[in-house]
């Protein structure tokens, strides 16, 4: 028997006498909200499904299951630099915002803050999938869509510190990446906005205090400012040791504070994880291209050969399309080898 569609069944299970989801979140919501991060930040995917799944299945009616579900799935597709689930994520964007909309059909104050929190969540999740595989219009589009929804959360209750972590997120980006539109006023400059929004969220919020100080580690990295990268990852670190997400920016912040031993570290750690999960090979690319210019600044032309002789197997089996995509380190690599 075919599956039913999901908004099909979430009809049939709700006129069956299933109530929507439409409170503040209860105590076993906020252990599941704040368990299903702590896995995502150590980038145990399996566990977090195996989290998400099982709320969906005592909780259909809610949109936190399939919410977080849809941001651990983008969260893998992220780590892969692949889009694995790309019709799996857009499904769950969908439910998440029906049934943030069945809710605010009836609710206000912070129940409506809430569920406006949530589908901004979505929509966001929505942009940022878009950005990295799809559509820039439609990541334009989910953007906007986000910003709105943290906006009506607030006017229902502003006392939700949590909504500042989207908004935060939303005008430091936005700003950042209106480039000139921004500097002849078309744009307005809200990155002091941003940045203060998301210290807000971090100092005050709920359920979103980690993800704010994530937030906080790439727009360190955006601006330059490498000392504080370098204290906030590896503070994260410490309670999330498995974390590539943090490796990342805390190795480019090492290269580009010209620690390049350390940075070196970090990224033959990432090297040899991905090494054993191959994928698509855009990782691979990007460690080797990164741990070759760490060897280099280091003067150990060995390990710098090393990476290179990798390059001929890159050309023979990574996608074309990760061959385009990492073109400009690939060229670079392969400049290097034939000198």
């Amino acid at each position: 028997m075919k599956k039913l569609p999901v908004f099909l069944s979430l009809f049939l299970s709700l006129a069956s006498g299933y109530s929507v989801f439409s409170k503040t979140p209860d105590s076993a919501d906020t252990r599941f909200i704040l368990s299903v991060q702590e896995q995502l930040f150590d980038d145990q995917f399996d566990s977090a499904l195996s989290l998400c799944d099982t709320f969906i299945a005592s909780h259909s009616g809610s949109p936190l299951g399939y919410l977080f579900k849809a941001g651990t799935l983008l969260g893998e597709m992220s780590d892969q630099e692949d889009a694995l689930y790309s019709t799996k994520l857009r499904k769950l964007v969908d439910t998440v915002a029906w049934l943030c909309d069945k809710g605010l059909e009836t609710s206000s104050g912070p129940d409506a803050a809430y569920f406006c929190l949530w589908k901004g969540h979505a929509h966001v999740y929505r942009a940022l999938f878009e950005s990295r595989f799809g559509s820039f219009t439609s990541a334009i589009k989910h953007g906007f869509r986000a910003r709105d929804d943290y906006l009506q959360g607030l006017r229902q209750d502003n006392e939700r510190y949590d909504l500042y972590f989207g908004l935060g997120n939303y005008h430091y980006w936005k700003s950042v990446k209106a480039g000139i539109l921004r500097t002849i006023g078309i744009i307005s400059n809200e990155i002091i906005k941003g940045i203060n929004e998301l210290r807000l969220a971090s100092d005050s919020g709920l359920y979103f205090q980690e993800a704010a100080r994530n937030s906080m580690i790439w727009i360190w990295l955006d601006k330059k400012d490498y000392d504080s990268v370098i204290v906030l990852a590896e503070n994260m670190l410490k309670k999330y040791p498995a974390s590539r997400t943090l490796r990342w920016p805390l190795a480019q912040a090492y290269f580009e504070s010209g620690r390049f031993e350390k940075a070196a570290e970090l990224f033959l750690y990432l090297y040899q994880y991905f090494n054993d999960n191959r994928g698509n090979y855009f990782n691979l690319i990007e460690c080797d291209y990164q741990l070759y210019r760490c060897y280099h600044e280091l003067a150990q032309e060995d390990k710098a050969d090393s990476v290179l002789m990798r390059v001929n197997e890159y050309r023979a089996n990574a996608p074309k399309a990760t061959q385009r995509r990492q073109l400009s380190k690939l060229n670079f690599l392969r400049r290097e080898l034939g000198r």
